[in-house]
């Protein structure tokens, strides 16, 4: 009796470390996936906030290219614009410089009509007569021929002209034609550039006394668009 006792008593104590061992086994796999899972949503919140800061970063940079485009279309923008203002300032400044009073050296007075600027004076000096004549005219996209004289007296000792000008489109050409009919020079100006021609001579009985008499000046304007002035002076 007591033999089975003990074998019974055995069996269940037996059992009872198997059952044990079974749900201890059990808690330990609940725990381990606990942990996975755990593990899991923590790598998944780590990829979130990889992914953030990459759509963060990539926004920054984006922002970046586009302000340093602006900035590079600004500057762009800032130099047409300074490009344009000298452009301004240099036609304000060559207008000026055709049209103000101290063009003219020899004093006298000048006039406007509707085909330019004329000046035509004499000097009140007692002791040496001086006698200046200009014409400017600016112009847009316009074709015409005109043709003006200037009478060099016997008296003058001393002659001087001269020819500036500017043209953007087509051609302006001025022959200038002497007494005698031949042609003294002929100028084209055109988009080449601005345009500076200046000559002089002395007249005396031994030279240049040809020189004396009429002078002319053909102008032909071929749809052109700019400016010029003539100038001839004697004393």
């Amino acid at each position: 009796m007591n033999s089975k006792k003990f074998i019974t008593a055995t069996f269940l104590l037996v059992f009872a470390g198997i059952l044990s061992g079974t749900a201890g086994a059990q808690e330990k796999a609940k725990g381990e996936k606990e942990f996975e899972k755990q593990i899991q949503v923590e790598i998944d919140q780590h990829k979130k906030e990889m992914a953030e800061q990459r759509r963060m970063l990539e926004e920054q940079l984006k922002l970046n290219d586009h302000q340093l485009r602006s900035i590079d279309e600004a500057r762009k923008r800032a130099k047409e614009m300074q490009s344009i203002a000298q452009e301004k300032s240099r036609e304000v400044i060559r207008d000026f410089r055709l049209n103000r009073d101290n063009l003219f050296p020899f004093g006298g007075s000048y006039f406007h009509t509707p085909e330019g600027f004329y000046f035509l004076g004499h000097d009140m000096n007692d002791d040496v007569e001086r006698t200046a004549w200009t014409f400017s005219k600016s112009i847009k996209e316009n074709s015409f021929s005109r043709d003006y004289s200037f009478d060099v007296e016997k008296s003058a000792t001393s002659v001087v002209m001269s020819v500036n000008g500017n043209c953007k489109e087509g051609e302006i050409r001025i022959n200038i034609v002497m007494p005698d009919g031949k042609t003294y020079s002929d100028i084209v100006i055109d988009e080449s550039g601005n345009l500076n021609w200046k000559k002089s001579f002395r007249i005396s009985e031994e030279e240049n006394a040809d020189k004396t008499g009429a002078w002319k000046f053909l102008i032909t304007a071929s749809k052109a668009t700019g400016n010029f002035r003539i100038s001839l002076q004697t004393f």
